[in-house]
């Protein structure tokens, strides 16, 4: 593999694994992670619905569902070495990652994954390859797909949106508070479901659907994801011949 390409995989890796969520904890103050709507937080219960039931029927929900769009941003903590970034992420597809589309914005440039067809392709603007490659890669490959190869499009699996709603329920399984709140997302009636150490929130639909509709989180890298589009995504078509691009040697 040349260089190039060796830095477009390394680097579509660790965007992947950037999206993979090893706890269902995070990120920002609570203003920031609050529902865009204005939620009723209060101390209501829901009746009839204990968190235990809630959450079975939120993951029996996701098992059967086929399609979903994830929408947020994660936010990884200031360290001695670097200042805090955020990074926004629209992830749309079929929960069996087939056809899927990430798009990932750090600030400083966007870069899509884009599967479909047994295929995985990275799409970058200028500003994003002149960053993490060079300016003659951003020259050739700004806006045009690249196909990524088949041994490290395998280990892009957790961007879909299939593996981050199976890392959500797994990292909340155990973890649910017993107090059930009711509430509202975007103006949808919900029940908000915390960990029993209030760093994470799940808000479910009071719909009887129990679909999952935010997960915010107050300490890690989670911010505040919005899941939209139940049932409902587009299929993303494979790129046309003159969309596609080979990246240069060197």
């Amino acid at each position: 593999m040349s260089h190039a390409r060796h830095r477009m995989s390394c680097l579509a890796l660790a965007i992947a694994a950037a999206l993979g969520l090893s706890a269902c904890t995070s990120t920002t103050p609570a203003s920031k992670a609050k529902p865009s709507s204005a939620a009723t937080d209060s101390s209501t219960s829901a009746k009839g619905n204990s968190a235990p039931a809630l959450f079975k029927q939120l993951q029996r929900s996701g098992a059967t569902a086929k399609s979903v769009r994830i929408k947020g941003s994660i936010t990884n903590g200031a360290t001695a070495a670097a200042a805090a970034v955020t990074v926004k992420i629209d992830i749309a597809g079929d929960l069996a990652g087939k056809n899927n589309i990430a798009l990932v914005d750090d600030g400083t440039g966007v870069m899509e994954l884009l599967t479909v067809g047994g295929k995985t392709y990275i799409k970058a603007d200028t500003a994003y390859w002149t960053k993490n490659g060079t300016a003659a890669i951003a020259k050739v490959a700004a806006g045009k797909y690249i196909l990524v190869p088949a041994a490290s499009a395998a280990n892009m699996s957790d961007s879909t949106v299939g593996k981050l709603l199976t890392q959500i329920y797994a990292s909340a399984a155990g973890q649910l508070s017993t107090k059930v709140v009711t509430t509202e997302v975007n103006g949808v009636p919900a029940y908000l479901l915390a960990t029993k150490a209030n760093d994470s929130k799940l808000y479910v639909s009071a719909d009887g659907q129990a679909r999952l509709l935010r997960v915010e989180g107050s300490k890690g890298q989670l911010s505040a994801w919005d899941f939209t589009e139940w049932n409902a995504v587009p299929l993303a078509s494979a790129p046309a011949a003159d969309q596609l691009t080979t990246l240069p040697s060197k």
